[in-house]
């Protein structure tokens, strides 16, 4: 039986380091789970990411958080702020992109990502804000043929993250 262990595989199979001039930027708007904090924070540091941006979850336990990103929660840097001031937290170059299902969102698929993206995430219940919508300069979303059409917010994160990285990687 052939051992299968990420570690061992990885050593010989290891992918290119992203640029640091175009590592994504994830943004959580107002979550109500840790467990999804922390699952966006593993996510962050599978592709590379510059930083988590955490909006409105201050008040979350950061020990579930931390429980649920492992390791990867001392490789990524994350950012608690609030909606008026994590922009500053975003480099002027970088698009803001909203991966919502909203009337205008573009198929992630059929689509160019920027290179440079602040990818804002919506709320498990309520998406993404008003506000935060407006400021995007590009709403996208993934297209489910199935019979369900809603996916955790760090599964549809992943997806967007990895066609984001076929594409600039």
């Amino acid at each position: 039986m052939q051992e299968t262990h990420s570690k061992i595989f990885f050593e010989n199979n290891t992918a290119k380091e992203l640029d640091d001039s175009i590592k994504p930027i994830l943004i959580t708007d107002n979550f109500s789970t840790p467990e999804n904090i922390g699952h966006i924070i593993r996510l962050a540091a599978n592709v590379g990411a510059l930083k988590v941006i955490v909006l409105g979850s201050e008040n979350m336990r950061k020990s579930k958080i931390k429980k649920t990103a492992g390791t990867a929660f001392d490789h990524i840097q994350l950012v608690f702020s609030d909606i008026k001031r994590f922009e500053k937290h975003i480099p002027d170059d970088y698009t803001l992109a909203a991966l919502e299902t909203v009337t205008g969102a573009e198929n992630i698929f059929n689509t160019k990502l920027p290179d440079k993206m602040a990818l804002i995430l919506g709320n498990e219940k309520h998406g993404i804000s008003s506000e935060l919508l407006n400021m995007s300069k590009i709403k996208l979303f993934i297209p489910m043929p199935g019979t369900i059409r809603s996916m955790n917010v760090s599964h549809a994160a992943a997806v967007c993250l990895f066609q984001w990285l076929s594409q600039h990687h």
